[in-house]
């Protein structure tokens, strides 16, 4: 008696294991097929959305929108300054600085008043540290400065577009 007891409990253990591993089998299955689809999406996602929806996707709207930031207009590159360093003896520095302008009047204008403009930029240089031209984050507050001292030199304060600061050598 015992052991029919025993073989039966054996026979129907067998069937619960396989149920248990069919449902492990469909969760397997279930979590592939999802990983998929979110690969699929995360690669051609933007594409799809184009494809059936007949929407930009929002990278490209953002690279338009760039492309329409971009100014345009002339460049004129002004001949290196060579200055000494504030607060640091014996030290100097050479930068090359170019300027856009909005169109060629403006730029025409400036090359009669180049001297002035290297006189408004220099003024501007020789009161900065080392520590402030070392810094490339402090380079964008360099440019607006040079900016807002040239602007006053000209008609309209929009003649000036940008200013780059194209070599910077420190010694």
């Amino acid at each position: 008696m015992p052991e029919e007891v025993v073989q039966e409990k054996e026979v129907t253990e067998e069937p619960k294991k396989k149920k248990g591993k069919f449902k492990i089998l469909l969760i397997i299955i279930f979590c592939v097929i999802c990983l998929g689809l979110a690969g699929t999406y995360f690669l051609y996602g933007n594409v799809l959305i184009e494809r059936f929806l007949g929407k930009e996707s929002s990278e490209e709207q953002k690279k338009e929108v760039k492309k329409a930031e971009v100014p345009t207009g002339p460049i004129m590159s002004l001949e290196p300054f060579l200055f000494n360093i504030s607060n640091a003896p014996g030290r100097y520095a050479k930068i090359s600085i170019s300027i856009q302008f909005k169109d060629k009047k403006a730029m025409e204008e400036a090359q009669k008043i180049t001297p002035a403009l290297r006189d408004k930029i220099l003024t501007v240089l020789g009161f900065k540290g080392m520590d402030v031209l070392m810094d490339v984050d402090n380079r964008n507050v360099l440019r607006q400065e040079i900016h807002n001292s040239l602007k006053n030199l000209f008609h309209k304060e929009m003649d000036i577009v940008a200013i780059y600061i194209t070599d910077i050598m420190i010694q």
